[in-house]
């Protein structure tokens, strides 16, 4: 256990760091333009890369030295958020420098992540995956409440905003030389499975993850599974901000504080992902996380005071560790190791194209259908993707 605790350590510290630069980046553009689509635009940036490279990325990382990878990833951002914290605090307030460095961050990022989402295989036996993921998933969704509480300090200890937002990419920085620093201690070798796949063409090594992601029928159907249910989960927290707002007729500021209490449901999940795993099996588990998201929705569109909404937003958000964590440690167990990477980084892209089109269409169904006619909705979708994927796959076992 001792490299995953060092790998854990290494990406808590990090996330930490991310955090706080997610929180601090649309306020310092806001602060330096005045400008809502401006801050918008720029803090998209960063993920345009993704989109972009995320295939290839995977395609190429799989041939290279993972550990190296990860070293100079949490290096590189280190270097960059320290230029930036240093341009701010010299008094710097070009945005065009802030944009072209959270661009390049993307480009670093896109390459550490496909490194970093396939360590856990070659550290861990198969039967400590789904523990180990919900651990991951447990200190992220911490990280998503310790991150914007520090930033908030941090940007407070500056005379404005610019001067702060230098003082919060530093901390960011160092979290980022502290994680390189854990990745570079690692024993266990992170060197490419199949060297000789290293002399096949970039592209034809590509092509093969896409044939073999389509051509493998459960492979197949867990990414399409997981991009409906993330679709749908991306609208959890408009579809109860607007229930709030419109419904209960809830400040911001009480609504926020809400969701955190809410969002806290997602850390006890986090734990219970290798018990759930151990009893339930990978599409036991699915099935379960399909019903608690469908309940929770449920709840929502039919609360009666602000607090069973709270309570249903809870159940939604405590099953979604155990369903990540699980299905990561399961479509590892049967991709082939060499491939990896490759596939992974395939199955993850889709995942993410499935969030802005959750997000777009749930905005436009809220406006139509009221939070409570899109609430039900959206429990019907996870029920029927719960249920589909149950069938299918029992029925295939009794043929």
């Amino acid at each position: 256990m001792r490299d995953f605790l060092i790998i854990w350590w290494a990406q808590v510290t990090s996330r930490i760091g991310t955090q706080i630069s997610q929180f601090v980046l649309p306020l310092l553009v806001l602060s330096a333009t005045g400008s809502a689509s401006t801050a918008g635009m720029i803090a998209a940036l960063e993920q345009v890369p993704y989109v972009l490279l995320a295939i290839p990325a995977g395609a190429l990382v799989e041939r290279w030295n993972k550990q190296v990878v990860m070293a100079i990833g949490n290096f590189a951002r280190a270097v960059l958020f320290g230029l930036l914290a240093g341009y701010l605090l010299g008094g710097g307030t070009n945005v065009l420098f802030i944009a072209v460095t959270v661009l390049s961050s993307g480009v670093v990022y896109t390459f550490f992540d496909q490194a970093s989402g396939t360590v856990f295989p070659r550290i861990l036996p198969a039967h400590e995956l789904a523990r180990a993921s919900g651990w991951v998933e447990g200190t992220t969704a911490m990280t998503e409440v310790l991150g914007p509480a520090l930033g908030g300090a941090l940007i407070g200890l500056g005379a404005n905003t610019m001067e702060g937002a230098g003082y919060a990419f530093g901390a960011d920085a160092i979290t980022y030389v502290i994680a390189g620093i854990g990745v570079l201690c690692l024993r266990t070798s992170l060197r490419p499975v199949a060297v000789q796949e290293r002399h096949e063409p970039l592209w034809a090594s590509i092509r093969e993850g896409i044939s073999y992601l389509l051509s493998h029928t459960e492979l197949r159907r867990l990414a399409l599974a997981n991009f409906v249910n993330i679709a749908a989960l991306g609208t959890v927290w408009l579809s109860f901000m607007t229930l709030m707002r419109t419904e209960f007729h809830i400040d911001s500021s009480r609504t926020g504080l809400l969701l955190s209490l809410g969002a806290l449901s997602g850390v006890l999940g986090s734990f219970c992902s290798g018990t759930l795993h151990r009893r339930l099996g990978a599409y036991g588990v699915m099935l379960f996380t399909g019903l608690g998201w469908s309940a929770g929705e449920l709840i929502m569109a039919l609360a009666p005071a602000p607090w069973a909404a709270v309570l249903g937003l809870a159940l939604a958000l405590w099953v979604a560790p155990p369903y990540f964590s699980t299905l990561y440690a399961h479509r590892m167990s049967i991709i082939p190791q060499p491939m990896h990477t490759r596939i992974n980084s395939i199955y993850r892209l889709l995942a993410q194209a499935g969030l802005p089109l959750g997000l777009a269409s749930g905005g436009a169904l809220l406006e139509s259908l009221g939070s409570r006619g899109f609430l039900a909705l959206a429990a019907a979708v996870f029920l029927v993707a719960a249920i589909t994927v149950h069938l299918r796959v029992h029925r295939e076992k009794s043929q």
